[in-house]
């Protein structure tokens, strides 16, 4: 799963078969695996940050599971993660409001408090 963890990310590169010029990690790698590979960002505040994917080809959260729904793009290499969901209505919309559900302020730890007031 890329969406893990407290900041829903994994900090690796992914190929989602997105179609475009930028080849990506490719560029500064010139390992041919990671043509197309882009570091998977936070969901955090999501709802803020359209339009989605690294082009900005995606312009709601809609799409974007749709997009994933589908089994990502049609641009190879692509990730072994990705693969058809045959998600429903229901799970989409769920899906939706889960991503919406994550928007707000990061609350500040103890450790951060206690530097603020130093």
């Amino acid at each position: 799963m890329c969406h893990r963890g407290p900041n829903f990310a994994d900090d690796q590169f992914h190929a989602l078969g997105v179609m475009g010029d930028d080849p990506g990690r490719f560029k500064v790698t010139g390992v041919e695996a990671d043509r197309n590979a882009f570091k998977t960002p936070t969901i955090r505040n999501v709802t803020l940050t359209a339009p989605y994917m690294h082009d900005g080809s995606l312009s709601t959260l809609r799409e974007v599971i749709d997009f994933y729904d589908a089994g990502g793009g049609p641009m190879l290499p692509k990730s072994s993660l990705l693969r058809r969901l045959h998600l429903t209505e229901k799970e989409k919309a769920d899906l939706v409001a889960f991503l919406e559900s994550l928007t707000g302020e990061v609350e500040k730890t103890s450790v951060e408090l206690r530097a603020a007031a130093e």
